[in-house]
């Protein structure tokens, strides 16, 4: 029985996911079992209310800028899971090999989005419920032309992010062109939505088939780079390297905190302004910060020692890291609490102040996120599952308070 490519690349995907998460099914169980069927209950909710956030997409009212945020919120999001995912699914490991085989174009092509869209995973449960309700509360036409902007977005970002991850960058701007059109257009009528999948169309066949970059020359430094320098000398070499060594995890925080920010924009597009919503936007918002970069200060201080371990011996030199380490991640968390707190005002009605919220809950997620920032430093197995385990669990019972 012969191998072909496209199903070695799929053996691969499954073996190394079944090895990477094993054990979380087991965590995920016993977690259902602790909260019940209420539990289950708030995940449906939530996923309803991320259905009805890309709802925005649909109607007439519609700003640009809410467009705007929705779109962005969902290629963030799933760009963010498949660069998480990026090492399993393209076979990096293999790619000196795989590079010498005469493997066609459309192979890999094939390869990669059956792969991409098996990562989505959860994602196309609300995009399913979006379906079920477009048909069944809207008129077959305007259903339909609906549809047809969800399918150039989601066909459109999945290429598009695919395009990225390779590292074609020139091919992945010709995939922002439909993007763009979606965010400024609502097609009204059959001619637009048929000029939307032309313009998707042609994207795709100019993206596939243009010829890869050629490789930039690398221009000599400049005295633009004198001032990084002095920072990076005055941060005990943590700025650096952390950037070097860490640019894949920090690129993956961010994209999942722009892409946390984009859906809430998405949100407060979808829906009228209230109380719940915005005390479940400060909720949610402030668990993806904390949970997002409570683990940042230790993986940047066990980084910097073990690439500068000849420095450790100098006077202060763990102490500077240790301090750098903890600073940097601490501002941003501080400069995310402060972005969570103004949206969730946003969402607040008219004639209602910004007091009315729960200030408590911008405590109670910094004292996890020192916590876990702690945790990971002193006892780093245990707290891998841990404390993760209690950003879930905790954020789903404020949730389950705040829905209900």
């Amino acid at each position: 029985m012969s191998l072909s490519y496209s199903r070695l690349r799929q053996l691969h995907f499954r073996m190394s996911l079944a090895d990477q998460f094993r054990g979380m099914g087991r965590t995920m169980i016993i977690m259902l079992g602790f909260l019940g069927a209420t539990g289950l209950l708030v995940v449906a909710e939530m996923l309803t209310v991320l259905a009805n956030g890309l709802m925005a997409l649909t109607y007439p009212h519609t700003a640009p800028v809410e467009r705007l945020g929705v779109v962005l919120s969902w290629q963030l999001v799933t760009l963010g899971l498949l660069w998480s995912l990026r090492r399993v699914m393209f076979m990096q490991e293999a790619d000196s090999f795989l590079a010498v085989l005469p493997i066609p174009e459309r192979a890999v092509w094939r390869a990669d989005l059956l792969i991409a869209m098996q990562c989505y995973s959860i994602l196309w449960l609300p995009l399913t419920w979006l379906l079920y309700t477009l048909w069944r509360y809207l008129p077959p036409q305007q259903a339909l032309l609906a549809c047809v902007s969800y399918l150039v977005m989601i066909g459109s970002g999945l290429v598009l992010n695919l395009l990225l991850l390779r590292g074609a960058y020139r091919r992945a701007g010709m995939m922002a062109l439909p993007l763009l059109t979606l965010m400024v257009m609502r097609p009204q009528s059959a001619a637009g939505a048929f000029a939307l999948l032309g313009v998707a169309l042609l994207a795709v066949i100019a993206a596939v088939r243009m010829q890869p970059s050629r490789p930039t020359v690398s221009l000599p430094p400049g005295h633009a780079r004198a001032c990084f320098e002095r920072i990076a000398v005055a941060s005990a070499l943590v700025l650096p390297v952390s950037l070097h060594a860490l640019r894949e995890s920090l690129i993956v925080r961010g994209a999942c905190l722009l892409g946390a920010w984009a859906m809430a924009m998405a949100l407060l597009a979808g829906h009228a302004p209230s109380m719940g919503l915005a005390t479940a936007l400060l909720i949610g918002l402030s668990a993806m910060a904390s949970a997002t970069l409570y683990r940042l200060p230790a993986l940047i201080r066990s980084t910097v020692l073990s690439r500068l371990d000849f420095l450790i011996g100098h006077r202060r030199f763990r102490w500077r890291v240790t301090l750098f380490a903890a600073t940097m991640p601490t501002a941003l968390f501080t400069i995310c609490m402060g972005a969570t707190w103004a949206t969730a005002s946003h969402a607040l009605p008219v004639a209602a102040s910004d007091a009315v919220l729960p200030s408590y809950l911008l405590y109670f997620y910094a004292g996890l996120f020192v916590l876990g920032a702690l945790g990971a430093t002193w006892t780093r197995d245990v707290m891998r599952w841990l404390i993760p385990a209690v950003h879930f669990s905790l954020t789903l019972v404020l949730l389950m308070a705040t829905l209900t």
